[in-house]
């Protein structure tokens, strides 16, 4: 009975991708080795029709010893010196920045669009896989690395590129006409603490921030026990009851259970089955494994939110009951806002169309 309660258990935690499954568990195998992040990067081209049928390319780049992979809009003609959006998805059984095709399709009169996977995502796609017993990571300080790498070798090369004129800022002034020095990071769900650090570090090169349906305040603000972190994370890597488990899991009526239970207000539709068909392979569980074990959770990011200079927004669904508790980012920041669309905890998905709206009003 207690390794069935267990195992039910793990079931809602693996694929709920919002921070109130995700933040309940987390772990850390005690080891530390920092991934350095590499000069050098190089640009190639997929086969983009994997990518999605409205222009969306398939492209690669180094960091350290990974090669990884990103989807990638070109910015709309008019729009090519315009700042740079990058999306920051959730991790899960099945998922990698495939989550964010169907914003990116509906952008229409985008700026240039990079939604990387972060290290051990996008198996599919042709990245490295993570074998966390040769190369130990982070949280999130090496996903974060690898963004940074896309930003700084890729991203802004690119944007420097398609400038004529010598500006005087860095990103310099959009078609809006909005002075600005840096690109919108958007990170969904339990993720935001990716994208709370990269802000932090990067103010330069960041200049918004908005998180979907990201944890609680309070969650993001509170510290798991490295007791319970190490604990959680050698279940989850059970070579019995873990692989049992992900075994369970990665079934595609599972996902459809989990998906309607928790991620949907409305039924999930079956490309959103399809795609996490395609990366739920035995390669692509580590990160799941870290990230739903908590490792994001391991310290208080509380001092990265207020120090960070980034006008922040927060978007919570019209079915998330979470979003009452979300109102103390408003109360403990000095540049946040709150606002509420369609949809429950996977708001890029249910309603892209209402999160470009949104995106626009930003200023891109």
């Amino acid at each position: 009975m207690f390794w069935m309660c267990r195992l039910v258990f793990l079931l809602g935690l693996v694929l709920h991708i919002s921070s109130t499954l995700a933040f309940l568990q987390g772990c850390n195998r005690g080891k530390s080795q920092r991934v350095v992040i590499s000069q050098q990067a190089t640009t190639l081209n997929y086969d983009s029709s994997k990518a999605s049928s409205n222009n969306l390319e398939l492209q690669r780049y180094n960091h350290n010893s990974f090669n990884l992979t990103y989807l990638y809009k070109e910015a709309a003609p008019g729009r090519e010196k315009d700042r740079p959006i990058i999306l920051i998805h959730p991790v899960g059984i099945g998922l990698s920045s495939w989550f964010w095709k169907r914003l990116m399709d509906s952008y229409e009169d985008n700026p240039p669009i990079y939604a990387p996977d972060l290290i051990g995502c996008g198996i599919d796609h042709g990245a490295d896989a993570w074998d966390p017993d040769t190369i130990c990571l982070f949280f999130p300080l090496s996903w974060v690395e690898g963004i940074e790498t896309l930003i700084n070798e890729i991203v802004i090369p690119n944007w420097r590129e398609s400038q004529t004129l010598q500006l005087p800022s860095m990103f310099g002034i959009n078609r809006q006409g909005n002075e600005s020095n840096g690109c919108l990071v958007i990170a969904q769900g339990g993720l935001a603490p990716v994208g709370i650090m990269l802000a932090k570090r990067n103010p330069l090169t960041i200049s918004n921030l908005m998180l979907t349906s990201p944890p609680t305040y309070t969650d993001v603000t509170t510290a798991v026990p490295t007791a319970e972190l190490q604990r959680n994370y050698e279940f989850l890597r059970s070579p019995i009851l873990g692989s049992i488990a992900f075994n369970f899991l990665e079934s595609r009526a599972l996902i459809k259970f989990f998906s309607n239970s928790f991620l949907f207000q409305e039924e999930c539709d079956d490309n959103w089955l399809d795609e996490t068909d395609k990366e739920s392979v035995v390669a692509a569980r580590t990160p799941v494994q870290a990230f739903n074990a908590g490792l994001l959770q391991h310290r208080s990011f509380e001092e990265d939110l207020k120090e960070s200079p980034q006008p922040k927004l927060i978007v919570s669904g019209e079915g998330d009951k979470r979003a009452v508790d979300r109102q103390p980012y408003k109360e403990q920041l000095d540049t946040c806002s709150l606002t509420t669309i369609p949809g429950l905890n996977v708001l890029p998905w249910e309603s892209p169309k209402e999160v470009v709206d949104l995106i626009k009003e930003l200023g891109y």
